[in-house]
């Protein structure tokens, strides 16, 4: 059964493609484990080369890149851009961080160090939503370290898959590096398992993480999970109002909403609540929501049918739980996957739908009082991947920001990933760290040298 593309702009086939026999899968891991022996053995000034030939690369086709995404995800153009650009930021970065990350860490008050050395091959599986930042992001690093990567992509984003794959092999000239596998979910298991495949990451829901995880854990190997979330977006009374709802609204209808960062509940004041629900509603109602070519469009269509169907029927639970729609919510009638952005208020804290992870646009707004009472919604949740806590008062903002269950907290910003920092969460949303020092150690033996002294 082949792969299809789509364009969710018009829900026309774009292409399709052949996927990997066992024999294809076999072949591409014989072809990783060569690769790493050498790779793993290549001087860390040639492997910064490398990077710097990718951002090089990138650079270049930018273009090309930003418009493929587009054509398969559905993102706004400029979005798909910045995605590109962020990507080339980020292989610069480690090349240039390297010796920082990975150099030896001598043990102060003994003859010992820590070297950082590579796993071996590693096995990836990544998202649709961000096709080429979040590959890249957790690559680059792992790449870095002397690791090589073999990549399940997601089925919707083929033409991304092997236009990365491709884009390894131009800034390399090395085959096995980057191996791009074209598989669909019941290949993973056998793949997770295999012994030359010597550690996991996953970017993805929570059922398909933990489900490799299980795989991963009962051969005893080590596995990276970056799962959903459900971030609070924290507005007191005394925050930077336009700022606050400026970047609410850009924070959870960026990537056409279908990002696990993103501002989810949305926690207000109770003595700001309706100025800031007004507002909010009158800056959703004021997206652009259309063609993702146009540099004019803020909310492009979401990228499958079926996400449509399942923003509609998160909504009706919404409604049936006592909620109330104060803006969008709504198909929009024209070709391809277009949703009109929806603002959603009153929705009981406890109801199931409440629980679920939104990754549509509905943004749904809270009210509390006081600091305990917002901590302690804000905490109860499955997940815990970003926090962004709102306030001029700076003390308050940083005891806040301390007793979130969270693995990034923004202060009066909104949160976002960085090459230069951890990114990564707690509870249900996963484990590990891609990106920063963290990261780049994250898929590495950290071996112990110890000499004793004659």
């Amino acid at each position: 059964m082949k792969l299809i593309s789509r364009n969710p702009a018009t829900g026309e086939e774009i292409a399709t493609y052949e996927q990997h026999t066992s024999v294809g899968i076999e072949e591409s891991i014989q072809i990783s484990w060569k690769a790493w022996q050498e790779w793993s053995a290549t001087p860390m000034s040639e492997r910064c080369d490398v990077l710097e030939e990718l951002a090089s690369v990138l650079e270049q086709n930018e273009a090309t890149y930003s418009k493929l995404i587009v054509s398969e995800m559905g993102k706004p153009i400029a979005e798909a851009k910045m995605e590109i650009t962020k990507a080339a930021a980020c292989a610069r970065h480690f090349a240039e961080s390297a010796n920082v990350y990975l150099g030896d860490s001598p043990i102060q008050g003994t003859p010992a160090r820590v070297v950082y050395q590579s796993l071996g091959p590693i096995f990836g599986v990544m998202p649709w939503n961000l096709p080429f930042w979040q590959v890249l992001r957790f690559v680059i690093p792992t790449l870095l370290a002397g690791n090589v990567v073999l990549i399940k992509h997601a089925e919707s984003v083929q033409g991304c898959a092997r236009a990365l794959e491709q884009l390894f092999l131009q800034a390399s000239a090395r085959e096995g590096l980057y191996s791009n596998l074209a598989i669909r979910r019941d290949a993973v298991s056998k793949i997770v398992r295999d012994p030359r495949i010597r550690a996991v990451t996953v970017t993805g829901s929570v059922k398909a993480g933990r489900a490799i995880a299980a795989d991963a854990g009962a051969v005893g190997k080590k596995v990276v999970l970056e799962l959903g979330g459900s971030d609070p977006f924290i507005v007191f009374e005394d925050a930077d109002f336009e700022g606050a709802v400026k970047f609410g609204v850009i924070s959870r209808f960026f990537n056409n909403s279908q990002s696990c960062i993103a501002a989810k509940r949305i926690f207000v004041e109770e003595n700001i609540y309706d100025k800031y629900c007004s507002a909010y509603v009158k800056a959703t109602n004021a997206l652009v929501v259309g063609d993702p070519l146009d540099p004019a469009t803020n909310l492009g269509p979401l990228a499958r049918a079926d996400l449509c169907d399942e923003t509609e029927r998160q909504l009706h639970e919404c409604k049936k739980a006592g909620a109330t729609v104060l803006a969008g919510g709504y198909r929009i009638e024209r070709p391809g996957n277009y949703f009109a952005p929806a603002v959603v208020v009153d929705l009981p804290h406890d109801a199931p739908i409440a629980r679920e992870e939104f990754f549509g646009p509905i943004a749904v707004l809270y009210r509390f009082v006081g600091e305990d009472q917002v901590v302690a919604l804000a905490n109860d949740s499955e997940f815990g991947l970003g926090a962004s806590v709102w306030s001029s008062d700076a003390e308050r903002a940083e005891r806040v920001a301390l007793q979130l269950e969270a693995g990034a907290v923004f202060i009066n910003d909104f949160v976002k990933s960085d090459p230069r920092a951890p990114f990564g969460g707690v509870k249900g949303s996963g484990f590990g760290r891609e990106l920063g020092g963290h990261g780049a150690r994250e898929l590495t033996n950290a071996k112990l040298v110890w000499v004793a002294e004659t």
